[in-house]
């Protein structure tokens, strides 16, 4: 090929999204839950995420197997500023803790409640701060990689 020609781009290195994600995922419960704090394990991972539960230690479904403890949920998180990414895939840090920085891409945006369901290793319902930002979930579009802090408070909502 000619140094002037244009390569087309492979389709294996375009990002893609998993046509079967949806809100709800799967974690591995490592403690039990107290009111202010959940840690969740990812499977196959080192991640080791403290969220805040929004229920009680008691209203957390039972466990259908203490040796595997997984547990299903929604998490939510609040982003300050966001920003386009075009590398580095997708991430959580720090992978033990309380998350702070943030990469994914984008898989739905609900532009009514100004928030977006993003793939960031795992599900993750992210709330655009409009008032603090000055950016909306309508300025993003699927398949969007962004990269972005998220407020401390991040909350984990379990389902049956």
């Amino acid at each position: 090929m000619c140094p002037s020609e244009t390569a087309t781009p492979r389709k294996d290195t375009d990002v893609t999204e998993a046509s079967s994600m949806t809100e709800v995922g799967t974690f591995v419960l490592e403690s039990a839950p107290t009111e202010t704090q959940v840690v969740l394990g990812l499977h196959g991972t080192d991640y080791r995420l403290e969220l805040t539960p929004t229920v009680a230690p008691e209203d957390f479904p039972p466990l259908k197997s203490e040796r595997n403890r997984r547990i299903r949920g929604v998490i939510q998180a609040r982003a300050l500023k966001m920003h386009q990414a075009s590398a580095g895939g997708r991430f959580i840090e720090p992978v033990h803790g309380r998350p702070r920085i943030v990469q994914g891409t984008v898989y739905a945006v609900d532009v009514e409640n100004d928030r977006l369901l993003m793939d960031v290793v795992v599900p993750m319902w992210v709330s655009v701060e409009s008032a603090v930002t000055g950016q909306f979930a309508s300025d993003f579009s699927q398949g969007d990689m962004l990269n972005f802090y998220v407020e401390s408070d991040i909350s984990f909502t379990p389902s049956a």
